[in-house]
């Protein structure tokens, strides 16, 4: 009569260990990019907000009062710290060239630099808006 070994040897056990483990490691390692990819969704929606709150407020203005010009903020307040920001403002002509002359027609043009929580490389929001002259 055979026996019949129905049991698992040391190797198999082993095997079954490592799979198991790679598997979990793996798992393990797609939380931490989820979490930072969230991130990044979230400073890039700040950022549009931030560009956005800039433009609503030059064009709160009246078209004489907007100066052309170029402006820089390196360091926003609390708790946007992180970011930075430029504001150009040329007249522009029906061609949307830009002119010195002022023909009726300015372009604002606010972009939002950060930096990455991937720390692949910098990022940039760019909102471009036109005002004309009433």
């Amino acid at each position: 009569m055979k026996s019949i070994n129905t049991g698992f040897t040391f190797l198999e056990v082993i095997i079954a260990i490592s799979v198991l483990i790679i598997g979990i490691i793996a798992v393990l390692q797609v939380f931490p990019l989820a979490l930072n990819i969230e991130k990044l969704n979230q400073m890039e929606t700040q950022a549009v907000f931030l560009a956005q709150e800039k433009i609503e407020e030059k064009i709160s203005r009246a078209y004489q009062d907007i100066q052309v010009t170029i402006e820089t903020e390196d360091s926003l307040p609390s708790p946007f710290e992180r970011f930075s920001r430029e504001i150009k403002i040329v007249y522009v002509d029906s061609d949307l060239a830009d002119t010195t002359l002022d023909l009726g027609l300015k372009k604002i043009e606010v972009t939002v630099r950060w930096q990455s929580p991937l720390r692949l490389r910098g990022k940039s929001v760019n909102l471009v808006t036109l005002i004309a002259e009433k």
